[in-house]
């Protein structure tokens, strides 16, 4: 079992930021170490694909594109490259509610920590949050894989939504989280957000912290 990571603190004894950002493709152990350093912290922890449910279930977003993946044919028979394509416009239309969760919690001063593949790293240069990450309340940290191996073992422990798949299936969905891990990478040293291997997952959430106390 992983160990609780500490949190950073000011002099003072303030924790230094308000809202941790947690993206990265999915099955990485992103919502592990988000649930634990959240329990450190003794805050929220709000997982994005939540919202985006929330959204496509009350149609507030008319586009199909938000339940891409749960109504387009033949999904698994399409290119790594549309597949991946797909995930990055699916962040782009969840970024203004992502942005207007986050910063609820910075003004009301409700520390959070949100996480999901839903999140851009260009929200780190948003106009409305970048003040936020200036000032240290706002942090953000990138999960990525190493293999599409890692992954497959990580669909198997995890066990959700596999079991409708063929493995053939299996293999096309992690290779398209690899892609999009590749992706998130550049977009990521272009906004300056940190960048930390998914494994070994029993340090996860030290090393998420870690990783946002050098930045």
């Amino acid at each position: 079992m992983a160990e609780q990571p500490s949190t950073t603190r000011r002099s003072g004894g303030e924790e230094d930021w308000t809202v941790l950002a947690i993206l990265g493709p999915s099955g990485v152990g992103k919502s592990i170490a988000a649930q634990s350093i959240a329990l450190a912290r003794a805050c929220t922890w709000v997982q994005v694909d939540d919202l985006r449910l929330a959204l496509q279930a009350s149609a507030a977003i008319p586009n199909d594109r938000l339940s891409f993946f749960d109504r387009a044919p033949d999904i698994w028979n399409r290119s790594v490259d549309e597949l991946c394509a797909a995930i990055s416009g699916i962040a782009h239309l969840m970024a203004p509610a992502v942005r207007i969760v986050i910063d609820s919690h910075i003004a009301t001063n409700v520390p959070m920590v949100i996480e999901g593949d839903g999140i851009l790293p260009a929200l780190a240069l948003d106009p409305v949050l970048r003040h936020h990450v200036h000032a240290g309340r706002l942090r953000f940290c990138c999960v990525v894989p190493d293999t599409v191996g890692e992954l497959l073992d990580n669909m198997d422990a995890r066990g959700r939504g596999i079991d409708q798949l063929t493995s053939g299936e299996r293999v096309k969905q992690a290779e398209m989280n690899i892609a999009f891990s590749r992706w998130l990478t550049a977009a990521c040293m272009r906004c300056s957000v940190p960048v930390v291997h998914s494994r070994p997952f029993s340090t996860l959430s030290h090393r998420i912290i870690s990783a946002i106390e050098r930045s």
